[in-house]
């Protein structure tokens, strides 16, 4: 700690006041102290005549020597800023708020042109400040902080999803979506409603906050939003948020995808691609899908079913039945990162595609080439090229190896279903269960750290 072990220096929580104690009975001159306080970073608001009493007076006590000075409103013109202060705006002005909710028809694409015209801003961004802050009612720490700030009120007002910085001096987002000012006050419109089927009429969709979809989103249009995203309808084309997916109606997007870094909830997945950082619940069924998430797939145990493609969970995977009678494959992965598995995948892949080119490599050199006093030109380029992809795949094979002991080592998955059919596969971790005929209550992995 900076400053002499036996006086303690002490600050108030609002930083209006220092304290010093002094304890042991060495004299002390007022120069001492007061470099005693710089070190602590007390430059305001000190007092000699106090630091001398403190020094004269008993030991052991706490004795202030440092007053604050608090903010006050004696020069306000009015309950908005101080005299001589404005409030400036960093964003092109929209007089009024924007729609919170917009109709599908034919004048769709021209409001929804017109909103998206008036910008978007991230939470924690700057939208307006003041200038000539150093006119405003400013009070100031003893630690020389101004304190820009009337009573428990900034020195402006703040309209929705927006809040002072901390010094006071910027009006901040605290919601990401579309900025506009309304009574000389920004705000920030964060969600909006769309009535209405995503298609032809409207076209894609793409929102700075929460979006909500009275309709469906038909196959071929995208929709994304910075937050979450609520569908009422169905969703047949693709989707990307930060937050959440709601869709009450089904999911069935054949060759598209749909991401978020939240959960993602429907009532039945069929022919689509989903990845998630979040839960992947489903009510009724997953079909010839792929569906992937860090955390937990979760159907209904009484009637939920996974039929076909590839279901990943890094945690649980739990539902009613998987498989079909008809002998359909279908893969359960458990345990390991969706993403480690594509890694893995891809690493082999691209082993695949360097020993093919090592077997052309090896084709295409003349026999004895290595041997020859007069290698040609084409032969050593051929051998370098060779030398060269031997030396990937050794990279390629140690990154393999890597990622496999990672896999090998997992032991966090657990899945559960009432029925298991014939063609499921189960891989948890590195280890692999087939099944050739129904089996019933199966469990597999790690729940509650019991291992099945």
């Amino acid at each position: 700690m900076p400053g002499d072990e036996n006086v303690e220096v002490i600050v108030s929580a609002d930083k209006m006041a220092a304290y010093i104690c002094i304890n042991d009975d060495q004299d002390r001159s007022l120069d001492e102290i007061k470099d005693i306080l710089k070190r602590y970073g007390v430059s305001f608001g000190i007092s000699d005549i106090a630091i001398r009493t403190a020094i004269s007076g008993q030991r052991g006590k706490p004795h202030q020597v440092a007053w604050g000075i608090p903010p006050h409103t004696d020069t306000l013109e009015d309950e908005k800023t101080p005299a001589g202060s404005k409030l400036v705006f960093k964003f092109g002005r929209s007089q009024g708020k924007p729609p919170e909710t917009l109709n599908v028809g034919p004048n769709f694409r021209h409001e929804w042109s017109k909103i998206n015209g008036l910008g978007s801003v991230r939470a924690g961004i700057s939208l307006a400040f003041i200038r000539n802050p150093e006119e405003c009612s400013f009070g100031m720490t003893v630690t020389g902080e101004k304190i820009p700030y009337i009573g428990s009120k900034p020195i402006f007002k703040c309209g929705p999803n927006t809040a002072p910085s901390p010094d006071g001096r910027y009006v901040l987002a605290t919601r990401s979506g579309i900025p506009y000012i309304e009574d000389n006050m920004p705000g920030v419109l964060d969600h909006i409603k769309i009535v209405g089927n995503i298609g032809p009429e409207t076209g894609n969709i793409s929102f700075p906050g929460d979006l909500v979809i009275i309709g469906d989103v038909l196959q071929g249009f995208h929709v994304s939003a910075w937050g979450s995203l609520w569908i009422k309808g169905n969703l047949g084309g693709s989707a990307s948020c930060a937050g959440n997916i709601s869709v009450d109606g089904g999911i069935n997007a054949p060759r598209d995808t749909i991401e978020c870094g939240g959960t993602v909830s429907a009532r039945f997945c069929e022919n689509s691609v989903i990845r998630a950082q979040g839960n992947i619940v489903i009510s009724e069924y997953i079909m010839h899908s792929i569906v992937e998430t860090e955390q937990e797939v979760y159907l209904n145990t009484d009637v939920g079913r996974i039929v076909g493609g590839l279901t990943r969970a890094r945690n649980t995977v739990i539902t009613h039945s998987v498989g079909s009678i008809m002998n359909i494959s279908t893969l359960i992965e458990i345990g390991v990162s969706p993403k480690i598995r594509r890694e893995y995948e891809n690493i082999r892949k691209d082993i695949e595609k360097v020993d093919e080119e090592i077997r052309r490599i090896g084709i295409m050199e003349p026999k004895g080439a290595s041997e020859s006093k007069s290698m040609n030109i084409d032969a050593l380029y051929l051998q370098r090229l060779g030398a060269l992809f031997e030396d990937k795949r050794k990279g390629l094979l140690a990154r393999l190896t890597a990622v496999e002991e990672t896999m090998r080592k997992s032991r966090e998955g657990y899945f559960y279903a009432q029925t298991v059919m014939p063609g499921t596969k189960i891989v948890s971790g590195t280890d692999v269960y087939e099944f050739n005929e129904v089996q019933h209550e199966v469990r597999i992995g790690v729940k509650n750290n019991e291992a099945y």
